[in-house]
């Protein structure tokens, strides 16, 4: 009986988690399509997806 509601327990905490992820994720995304955007529209020069990505990839090699 123990092991079902440790079982139960974890398999509750693992869904939470993973609505939290799913929130987190969804909430970056449209800050920061709102952002873009609103720096697009006062003439703001914002770099591409390509160069945004590039930037990170030198940024991990720097880091590892």
């Amino acid at each position: 009986m123990k092991i079902e509601r440790v079982v139960k327990k974890v398999s509750s905490f693992v869904t939470q988690l993973g609505i939290v992820l799913i929130k987190a994720v969804l909430t970056s995304a449209i800050v920061g399509i709102v952002l873009v955007t609103a720096m697009h529209y006062m003439g703001v020069p914002v770099p591409s997806a390509t160069e945004l990505l590039r930037g990170v990839s030198r940024l991990a090699n720097v880091l590892s």
